[in-house]
């Protein structure tokens, strides 16, 4: 695809707009709100991040293949949702990361990486016979694969914000879509990982804890880039630590596979950072085992769908476990119910709805109508 680079004066424009909306004081209230709902204190609403479109001539939007290369379209893409947030004053905190899709770590044992229009990039699995040489390998430079452009693409977004006193304070740089030690695993492998819980569990393991040590090598390595802690992942939502661990492809495990084969290596991922777990689908046979995990300071069911809600903040309120990013509306029992400890994440079809959410959300305590 052929794409036309951003002229350097549209980027400083939209930096100029940003800058001169956000609002310093709402974004710290905004924060002791996390900090507070994601502590089981009380709150008066939920957090609640609305999403509503904005229109190209408000701010500039880019396909995934037009960011995936050009890091300048990438920022103002990133930058986008900020704005958003920045003009609706909702309940998010604000965040940028090097989005260079789902196959970021695999990339790096040798995994080609394909770029979309519309969806985020994936990782490719690699042949037989590389996948034999990974698991008899250690772990590979931190530059190999497109990492490097990952370290590039970060500064160069910290050195974009620096001349923007609220802009450089207040914008937080993300972590890089980690994946998890089992979704990566899957990526590499392919779907006959599956076959290998049966025929060789051990390389499972051998290739899981592989890749959970190149993983928190590459986070440690982005962290001294940019000079950040290693214990808040930044971005929408905070006070929630450093990592955010995927566990999509484990939803096809059974309980006894997480547990014996998945479960360490999530645990080894968080005891140094700390951070939450996000899973999409039907976790029902395994995720209550993630609430004994050390240093678990929340979980995202991002298809709530799928779920009782009440039963599940039930049993993460017992844990002091939090729900984030809960992503169905709210019925009237669980609105009664839940107070806190809990965030909420919704679209709506246009600025004049986000208004109103706002409005109910500050009123009722939810966004969800009553």
């Amino acid at each position: 695809m052929v794409t036309v680079p951003v002229q350097k004066d549209v980027l400083l424009s939209c930096l100029d707009k940003l800058e001169a909306i956000i609002d310093l004081e709402h974004i710290k209230r905004t924060k002791e709100l996390q900090k507070r709902a994601f502590n089981f204190d009380p709150v008066d609403h939920v957090p609640t991040n609305i999403n509503f479109p904005l229109a190209e001539d408000e701010w500039p939007n880019y396909s995934f293949d037009e960011i995936f290369n050009d890091s300048t379209k990438m920022l103002l893409q990133e930058l986008r949702s900020v704005y958003a947030g920045a003009k609706l004053q909702d309940d998010r905190m604000y965040g940028i990361r090097a989005n260079y899709g789902t196959g970021i770590i695999a990339s790096m044992f040798g995994c080609e990486t394909k770029a979309f229009d519309n969806t985020l990039p994936i990782g490719l699995p690699v042949s037989s016979d590389k996948l034999e040489q990974i698991l008899e390998s250690d772990v590979p430079d931190l530059n190999s694969g497109i990492m490097s452009r990952v370290f590039e693409t970060a500064a160069y977004f910290r050195e974009a914000l620096r001349p923007y006193p609220k802009l450089s304070k207040i914008i937080g740089s993300e972590v890089f879509d980690i994946q998890g030690p089992f979704d990566n695993a899957s990526i590499i492998w392919g779907s006959e990982i599956f076959l290998a819980f049966y025929d060789a569990p051990e390389k499972i393991r051998q290739l899981m804890s592989l890749v959970t040590e190149t993983t928190l090598a590459a986070v440690k390595k982005l962290r001294q880039i940019e000079g950040l802690p290693l214990e808040e992942h930044d971005g929408v939502w905070n006070c929630l630590g450093g990592l955010c661990v995927r566990n999509d492809s484990s939803v096809n495990l059974s309980e006894e596979q997480y547990v014996e084969i998945v479960k360490p290596f999530d645990v080894r991922m968080l005891e140094e950072f700390g951070g939450w777990i996000h899973f999409c689908g039907r976790a029902h046979q395994w995720w209550k085992e993630l609430l004994n995990i050390p240093n678990l300071k929340g979980i995202n069911p991002y298809q709530g769908e799928c779920y009782d809600l009440f039963e599940m903040f039930e049993t993460c309120e017992s844990a002091k476990v939090p729900i984030v990013q809960w992503t169905i509306p709210v019925n009237d029992r669980c609105r009664e119910r839940i107070r806190t400890g809990f965030s909420r994440i919704m679209g709506v079809s246009d600025y004049d709805q986000a208004l109103r959410a706002k409005d109910i959300l500050y009123v009722n305590g939810h966004a969800d109508n009553a």
